[in-house]
């Protein structure tokens, strides 16, 4: 598919990421803690970061770690007083903000939203559809890229909450689905129920979040941080997101976004040791009565009975009568995320990273693996990578050579279809458009049957100037796939553009 911008791709749960190479261990009687210092030793000697991890079983912590950069510009290492970005896992603070005003007497989960924000153009969409990603609102960050002018072109913008809504209000665009249809995630719901908050409260959603949640929790190191893109000395613990260059040596920033200061969908800033103590929070209904979070944990359903699974803030991982487990993930620039809460046995885990999804799937296997009592194992070398490096140190045949010899290597190597169109899309975001053609055909030889690679070959084509083969290879895309409408419009567009010549 052709997206001519940086493609980030996050693998949160992978089975085939993982070497069948384990790393043995002959005690019988296993230091739980030696064994995820053992993990992360191992890792940190090839050089990879585990960011912040933290275990915690029966209400104790049984390891707590950190391992990885803070910031690159300067150099400076993780510790423990780290403060990431949380990305969605901000969504549950979100759901215990409405969950207080309910709590108060000040709103009803089945309200309909106009009724707070009068602004709001849609008449049927209940506070309880935002909660519950049923609403049918359209991403928000669509109708920014579509709609929102940029007055001053060498200004890089941070919006908020009101700026979106703004163009929001002003563009009135369609709802995606009649509200409780069904189930799609939606961020656009998590900032209008932010802004239901202040509107209900007369606060800003942060000092609203600091008196009501996290102040009396002791969570002195969480803030829904007002972003700005530089260092900023009021809060010198703050992480920063990064990754590593195409070329795999330079490290580049991933910390900007123009929704950088959004509230409701995440925004929020944490330590793992503030989360641990969050967890506990809501375990030990210390923070709201045990019915309220009763409610917050069930499943909600759409309007033909189906369950998502997913409750106030939190997707669900348990079936009725069995002990309840909640947990969300975050995704954002370079920040990859995971809260892990299994509410009646107090157990659970913390993992923040800053790298950009980088090996964030081995974390978490790994955690899942050493809690159950099994041995951690090191992940596989990533194809494209050691590809990408090879085409900036020799060129795009050594790479395809240096392919041809691992694709079969298994053990070592992870190779797929998506990761090779990655690299070429890569390659294209590097005017490098000559090798990322050459990649895309590589693909093409390799899976002969994916019409996707048919598409993304057509957009390096167009790119080289060859209008009628890109043609030719959109045609066969959307022939073997009359799903993948993309293929379909450009092949349109471009007929279109030749016809007039």
């Amino acid at each position: 598919m052709g997206l001519f911008k940086q493609l980030i791709v996050v693998c949160l749960f992978s089975a085939c990421f993982f070497s069948c190479k384990k790393e043995t261990n002959t005690n019988t009687t296993k230091d739980v803690k030696s064994e995820y210092q053992s993990f992360v030793q191992a890792m940190k000697a090839k050089g990879l970061s585990t960011g912040n991890i933290l275990v915690y079983e029966n209400g104790e912590v049984v390891f707590k770690n950190s391992n990885g950069l803070r910031s690159i510009a300067p150099n400076d290492s993780l510790d423990l007083n780290s403060q990431f970005r949380l990305a969605s896992v901000s969504k549950q603070f979100t759901g215990m903000a409405i969950m207080k005003l309910k709590e108060a007497g000040k709103l009803d989960y089945d309200q309909q939203v106009n009724t707070v924000l009068t602004d709001f153009p849609y008449d049927n969409i209940t506070i309880r559809q935002l909660l519950h990603h049923t609403s049918g609102l359209t991403d928000y960050e669509r109708v920014i890229a579509n709609h929102f002018v940029k007055e001053d072109s060498t200004k890089q913008y941070i919006l908020g909450n009101d700026e979106i809504l703004d163009v929001f209000y002003r563009v009135n665009p369609e709802l995606d689905f009649q509200p409780g249809d069904k189930w799609e995630y939606s961020n656009t719901g998590y900032l209008v129920l932010a802004s239901i908050v202040e509107k209900i409260s007369g606060q800003h959603f942060r000092t609203f979040l600091k008196e009501h949640i996290t102040d009396p929790i002791g969570m002195t190191n969480t803030v829904l941080y007002q972003y700005q893109i530089a260092a900023d000395p009021k809060m010198p613990h703050r992480v920063f997101g990064y990754n590593f260059s195409l070329n795999q040596k330079d490290l580049v920033l991933n910390d900007y976004n123009i929704v950088n200061d959004v509230r409701g969908d995440g925004g929020i800033y944490s330590t793992v040791e503030d989360l641990y103590k969050w967890n506990m929070a809501l375990a030990n209904h210390t923070i709201i009565s045990k019915a309220y979070l009763d409610e917050a944990w069930s499943s909600g359903q759409t309007n033909d009975g189906e369950y998502t699974g997913y409750g106030f803030g939190w997707f669900l991982e348990y079936n009725p009568g069995e002990p309840r487990v909640i947990n969300h993930s975050g995704g954002w620039v370079g920040f990859v995320t995971f809260l892990h809460n299994e509410v009646d046995t107090k157990s659970g885990f913390v993992i923040l990273t800053n790298n950009s999804g980088a090996h964030f799937g081995t974390v978490y296997d790994n955690v899942k693996r050493l809690r159950a009592g099994e041995t951690y194992q090191m992940p596989k070398k990533i194809a494209y990578k050691e590809m990408a490096k090879t085409i900036y140190e020799k060129d795009v045949n050594s790479a395809i050579s240096f392919y041809q010899e691992v694709k079969t290597d298994t053990t070592n190597y992870s190779v797929n279809e998506n990761d090779i169109n990655q690299l070429g899309y890569l390659l294209i975001n590097e005017n490098k458009v000559d090798a990322a053609a050459q990649i895309f055909k590589l693909n093409i030889s390799e899976y002969p049957a994916s019409a996707n690679v048919y598409d993304s070959y057509g957009d390096a084509l167009l790119l080289q100037g060859d209008s009628l083969q890109a043609l030719a290879n959109f045609k066969k895309c959307f022939e073997m796939d009359n799903s993948l409408m993309y293929a379909k419009d450009k092949a349109e567009a471009l007929e279109k553009a030749l016809s007039k010549k």
